[in-house]
């Protein structure tokens, strides 16, 4: 009996401690997040503020805050190996890196509205200032971030005494309007605290709420619009990629875990490939070239390109380096068909005005722009949102654009230009001008048709920045102003080809050699890059007034044309000062026609003459060097020349005496024509012995010296 009892008081302390303890499948399990990348875009290694890849937190567990209660605050801070050049948007404090939870209007969340903090509807008039808000908990983490706006946003919420989920009513004594009354979803990042000069690679999101999701649910988190300077990146040396990583850190009132905290957010490539595709080296002054056009004769395009003509070429380093500004220019300048992966150039050549939202969480617009939602006045909702070709499930329109009355939100995500190519000319001979077309198509790389995009010269400052600003007529040729640049925005590009566009450069200019014009002898050049672009250290900064994109500049020029001054070149096979043989030469300007009226084209021209030595001197010793006649040679006359005398009156002396090879002349006027004569040393026209005449070999190109409207050259041996 004894021994009974003791069991029953043993089973009694047990159930007495059993009452105290939590079952284990009822204890929540812990807060944390697992760090996620997706997959990493490439970069364009000229970039100064290149978007990289979003970061996204997928958190589960913890305890969700309960009804009534105010969602605890954390500081979350990202960290960049490079830069962060995101646009500064509010007093050199706000950028337009964006902190998303539990992604509404996507195809997570369809139905549910985008709120951000500072908005209408969701006060952050806290005691923390502008950036800040806070979040009343339903007791439903779920329906922590829905987007509801207070009643003075038009909607309803548990300020107004009804929670969202209809449980009933909930801190039913705060006033509508009130701080924390609103549930915001979207939130502004600042930028980070320099850590060292220039070195500005941290956003920081301030007082964020954040509600662990507990068994019921689980949270998202997506950091987006964060831009880089790739630049400092550079293109690995090595076979390693080059890589840009993002760290994240949170600090706060909540306890949280992050799985993988570092992440590669971007790999870095070159983005350009950009040379001379074709030079032409042998312009020559006296030779008008497209001359109507130099003296503002217009005329088709197809005009300018009967004779060959310089040629520059872009390549893309990879497929999507070319990008538009905003996807609308997609939507107008292309179209989709069923079936496709993506739209077909249709032609087109508009900015895409107005710009349309670019605001569905993780989509790829594959444009230059970000993350965008600003008010219908001057962006609209696609009539699909996201557009055919980005996503596949259709969202709900929202009501309620980034806005903010003191962080300038609603700049977040916008780019000041899409994709610009630059031709950067230098050391353009006086004299001459080029000339470019307004509208260039884009091709596929190895092929020359069909388009798959465009792109359209544009006016721009001297960095090649400035509004879209095409030419009146997208027919013409455009010269090339005082800024020596040629830029050109791309209007449409097709992501998933790999691009290249071929720009003619058209050189013109007409012969005035009076003022010895076009300037001879000096090589025009070009240098291709991004646009706009600088060297300056200001550009791998955050700015708030500097474009997007941006970029280095350019490559080395590489020459392009060169106008040669008008010569003839004689070649005279033998000539002879030594043996009892001499040589003599009677070498015509011919440059003085009958005229136009009679079919003649020549210009009259005077330029003196070369003489160029090749052979042996007298007793064998080396060649004479050249000389060159001390005065002109006048149109319509002759220079005569005797290799043992020379010619007194034009300053050639007698350094050929003892001479045997040939001689090369050189006329620095266009026509020449000359006859050698070789006899006896001293011999006269009537003395008897061996004597022998030949015409001098024009050396230079047939088919390039007009004397007549036939326009054939005249060539060797005449």
């Amino acid at each position: 009996m004894a021994d009974f009892r003791k069991w029953i008081y043993a089973l009694a302390v047990v159930a007495l401690l059993a009452g105290f303890t939590v079952p284990v499948s009822a204890q929540s399990p812990p807060f944390q997040c697992t760090a996620n990348a997706g997959v990493p875009p490439i970069v364009r290694a000229e970039g100064y503020t290149e978007l990289v890849g979003d970061l996204t937190l997928n958190c589960t567990g913890g305890v969700s805050t309960p009804a009534g209660a105010t969602v605890p605050q954390v500081n979350i801070t990202i960290l960049l190996s490079t830069n962060i050049t995101s646009r500064l948007l509010a007093g050199g404090l706000f950028n337009e890196a964006l902190l998303i939870i539990d992604e509404p209007h996507s195809a997570v969340n369809p139905a549910r509205d985008i709120l951000n903090c500072g908005a209408s509807g969701a006060p952050d008039t806290g005691t923390s200032g502008p950036g800040v808000c806070s979040i009343i908990s339903t007791g439903n983490p779920a329906n922590t971030y829905d987007g509801t706006k207070n009643a003075d946003g038009g909607g309803v919420n548990s300020c107004d005494g009804i929670d969202p989920d209809g449980t009933g009513p909930i801190r039913a004594r705060l006033a509508s309007g009130s701080f924390g009354c609103g549930r915001p979803n979207v939130f502004q990042g600042r930028i980070g605290i320099a850590q060292n000069t220039g070195q500005n690679n941290s956003t920081v999101f301030l007082g964020v709420p954040l509600d662990p999701p507990g068994t019921t649910t689980n949270r998202t988190i997506r950091i987006t619009n964060v831009r880089s300077d790739a630049e400092f990146t550079g293109v690995s040396s090595t076979f390693q990629t080059a890589q840009i990583q993002m760290n994240i850190a949170v600090n706060g009132n909540t306890s949280l875990s992050i799985n993988n905290p570092q992440q590669i957010v971007a790999y870095v490539q070159k983005g350009l490939v950009a040379q001379v595709q074709t030079s032409k080296l042998d312009f020559i002054q006296c030779i008008p070239e497209n001359g109507a056009l130099f003296n503002g004769v217009g005329g088709s395009i197809s005009t300018y390109f009967n004779s060959p003509q310089p040629s520059y070429r872009f390549q893309e380093g990879f497929a999507s380096s070319f990008k538009v500004r905003n996807f609308s220019e997609i939507l107008a300048n292309g179209t989709f068909t069923a079936g496709a992966t993506y739209y077909a150039y249709n032609g087109g050549t508009s900015s895409g005005s107005p710009d349309i939202n670019q605001n569905v969480p993780g989509a790829i617009y594959n444009t230059e722009g970000g993350f965008s939602f600003r008010a219908s006045t001057v962006a609209t909702e696609p009539t699909i949102n996201p557009p055919a070709g980005v996503g596949t499930i259709p969202v709900s329109s929202t009501l309620n654009p980034l806005s903010s009355t003191s962080t300038g939100i609603a700049g977040a995500g916008v780019a000041t230009q899409g994709t610009r190519l630059v031709l950067s000319f230098s050391s353009l001979p006086s004299g001459s001008a080029v000339y470019v077309p307004a509208v260039v198509n884009l091709v596929r790389q190895g092929t020359s048709t069909p388009a798959t995009g465009v792109a359209v010269y544009t006016a721009t400052d001297a960095t090649g920045s400035g509004a879209y600003t095409p030419p009146t007529s997208l027919s013409n040729l455009v010269a090339v102003g005082s800024s020596n640049l040629a830029v050109y925005e791309v209007l449409f590009a097709d992501p998933f080809s790999l691009e290249q566009v071929d720009i003619p450069i058209v050189v013109a200019y007409v012969a005035n050699l009076a003022q010895n014009l076009p300037q001879p002898g000096v090589t025009g050049q070009v240098a291709g890059g991004f646009a706009p672009f600088s060297a300056s250290a200001t550009w791998r900064q955050p700015s708030s007034t500097l474009p997007i994109p941006r970029f280095i500049p350019g490559t080395v020029p590489q020459n392009l044309y060169l106008i040669s001054k008008c010569a003839c070149n004689l070649l005279f096979p033998y000539v002879v000062s030594s043996a009892g043989f001499d040589t003599g030469i009677a070498l015509a300007n011919a440059s003085q026609d009958p005229g136009a009226a009679f079919g003649f084209l020549a210009t009259p021209q005077n330029g003196t003459v070369t003489f160029f030595y090749y052979g042996s001197g007298a007793n064998n010793s080396a060649a004479p060097p050249p000389q060159t006649t001390n005065k002109n040679v006048n149109a319509g006359t002759v220079l005569t020349y005797v290799a043992s005398s020379g010619n007194a009156d034009f300053g050639l002396d007698n350094r050929a005496a003892g001479f045997v090879g040939y001689v090369i002349t050189q006329s620095q006027f266009q026509y020449c024509h000359a006859f050698a004569y070789i006899s006896a040393l001293g011999a006269g026209p009537l003395t008897p012995g061996t004597s022998e005449g030949y015409l001098g070999i024009v050396l230079d190109k047939p088919n390039t010296l007009p004397r007549t409207v036939q326009l054939a050259g005249e060539n060797d041996g005449h």
